[in-house]
């Protein structure tokens, strides 16, 4: 799919404004947390796994952020050069 920076941005935007994304996001980070705390303190690789499922919810959070900062930074050095002009 060959979205513009913007259509990205606003996407992202949209996304991350989405009260029922952002609430299966929590629901999913809580069900991880819960997993790892009922888990055996020796079931490291469980416990591995829960964190590492964990942090990819933070990636795809700072992805969606990333593309409205890109987005944001585009139209500022838009309204820098056309200032400039």
């Amino acid at each position: 799919m060959d979205l513009t920076r913007e259509q990205r941005g606003r996407r992202a935007e949209e996304i991350l404004s989405d009260p029922v994304f952002l609430e299966m996001v929590e629901r999913t980070r809580e069900g991880y947390v819960m997993q790892w705390t009922l888990t055996e303190p020796g079931a490291v690789e469980e416990r591995e796994t829960l964190s590492a499922a964990n942090r990819g919810l933070d990636e795809v959070l700072r992805g969606l952020r990333t593309l409205i900062s890109d987005w944001t930074m585009e139209q500022s050095h838009k309204k820098t050069k056309k200032g400039r002009q």
